[in-house]
């Protein structure tokens, strides 16, 4: 999942930021580095969860 997001983000990353004319260089390199961070976020949670879930099946 987390890989699918990153690969989303990037991809919409190549394809918006040439097109946008609308947003500064800086808001656009800060908006993907912002997406990157979330994801980074997402995939630590889900890492995290998996590590309860696997020490909650080993005390049972």
């Amino acid at each position: 999942m987390c890989l699918t997001l990153l690969a989303y983000v990037t991809g919409m990353a190549i394809y918006f930021i040439p097109r946008n004319h609308e947003m500064s260089f800086t808001e656009k390199v800060i908006t993907v580095i912002v997406a990157y961070v979330l994801v980074i976020m997402l995939w630590l949670a889900m890492q995290y969860r998996e590590h309860l879930r696997h020490k909650r099946s080993d005390t049972e």
